[in-house]
């Protein structure tokens, strides 16, 4: 039997660009990976009548119906109360759910909350998904022999934690896959998606003729490039393993990894291995590659720290950058680059010393247009610059998209220094 699911997003938030729906696509991997077929993505404003309205729906289509945010304790919080009336089910306030809300707050020392008693009622006959990271049980409602509806909290951690743990196991219970999926995705980084494609075209045609699916995700400053097949077909995975060194024999160095890899991941790996350390100067990604670099456990084994030079001043008192560097080059220049990374390498006595400076906009100076940046790596035997540029992607994306390039350069020069390009 095929199994359809639909999931409903719910919350005004979720409706601006400022907040992205990180569980929805957590979800859409979750199940595809089980052999279900979705058949609808929503995301809708947190009222009464919206959250009724889509899931009426929703039983129309799906055998899964998945709905996620709504469960907290404030009154704009109706998840629950809509599924009840739905399903024309009464809400039971449940002693057992408020005696762990009550635990979870005097575990940590807090009073508690008499609102988060609203989180203690479920519909009538519900299952409660014990929530591991906060107060808002999910809820399971099996509502007919093939229909079941499942209700996840809007905090991504706390509804990643309850699917793995509550929900999956359920599923694979009640809804057995005819056919588990299994997929690769290459990390690439560097080149665009055109050229990636361009690069492995004949391989790619190849292994869809097969039934392989092949999608390419264009991610802000990178490119993964994901298969999906079904793990039962020994055609199928047999052909995989033959062309997978083909392809990253082809990608090269523009493949920095695989599946759940990171690039700050890499580049810590690669440091670790050599005993080397980092020290950051940024001035236009504000923090962001130090930030990524931190995002790894471990990462104090490597990392030494990092300096926002926004300012001119900054960059020559705290980096030591020649005020005549920047009265002839400029702030944005790869000499600039080149100097804020040994100012970085020196006052944080790292290895290296890696540095952004560009100009994110929205204005434009003479002769320096929005969208450049020039990454800057200070080694103990070289220094180098690179350009990158990217006009019209916004603030936020330049951002992402530089720090991700300079870490990119340093990885680079890693695997292979002669290899490295620079101005």
């Amino acid at each position: 039997m095929t199994v359809r699911v639909e999931i409903i997003a719910i919350g005004s938030e979720l409706l601006s660009e400022e907040v992205k729906n990180t569980t929805t696509s957590f979800l859409v991997n979750q199940l595809t990976a089980l052999g279900y077929t979705i058949k609808k993505l929503s995301t809708i404003d947190d009222q009464m009548e919206e959250i009724t309205g889509a899931v009426y729906e929703a039983l129309r289509r799906a055998n899964l119906i998945f709905l996620t945010g709504g469960l907290g304790s404030t009154p704009d919080d109706l998840t629950r109360e809509a599924v009840a009336a739905v399903l024309k089910m009464p809400m039971e306030f449940r002693n057992d759910l408020w005696e762990e809300i009550q635990q979870y707050f005097i575990k940590r020392n807090r009073s508690v909350p008499p609102a988060n008693m609203k989180q203690a009622y479920l519909p009538c006959g519900a299952v409660p998904l014990r929530n591991s990271l906060g107060t808002a049980p999910g809820i399971l409602v099996p509502y007919s022999n093939n229909q079941t509806i499942i209700v996840l909290p809007g905090p991504p951690q706390e509804a990643r934690e309850m699917f793995i743990n509550e929900v999956k196991p359920y599923l694979l219970e009640h809804y057995p896959p005819l056919k588990i999926i299994k997929e690769r995705v290459f990390k690439i980084i560097g080149i665009g998606e055109t050229v990636v494609y361009e690069k492995l075209k004949d391989l790619v045609a190849n292994l869809q003729n097969y039934g392989i699916i092949c999608s390419f995700l264009p991610k802000s400053g990178e490119v993964w490039l994901i298969f999906k097949w079904d793990s039962s077909s020994k055609k199928q995975n047999d052909l995989f393993q033959q062309l997978e060194n083909e392809m990253i024999n082809i990608l090269g160095d523009d493949l920095y990894g695989f599946d759940d890899e990171t690039l700050s991941g890499k580049v810590g790996e690669l440091l670790v291995n050599r005993g080397f350390t980092v020290g950051v100067a940024e001035s236009c990604t504000g923090g962001l590659v130090a930030s990524c670099l931190t995002d790894v456990a471990g990462s104090s084994r490597y990392v030494q720290g990092g300096i926002v030079a926004y300012s001119n001043e900054i960059k020559e008192k705290v980096l030591g950058v020649n005020p005549k560097t920047l009265e002839q080059y400029g702030a944005i220049s790869p000499e600039t680059a080149r100097e804020m990374a040994r100012g970085a390498r020196i006052v944080l006595n790292s290895t290296f010393g890696l540095a952004t400076t560009g100009l994110a906009g929205p204005e434009g100076e003479p002769g320096i247009p929005v969208g450049t940046v020039f990454l800057g790596l200070s080694t103990p035997d070289t220094e180098l610059a690179q350009k990158i540029f990217f006009p019209g992607v916004g603030r936020q994306t330049l951002k992402t998209i530089a720090a991700k390039r300079a870490l990119d350069l340093l990885r680079r020069y890693l695997i292979n220094p002669d290899g490295v390009d620079s101005l």
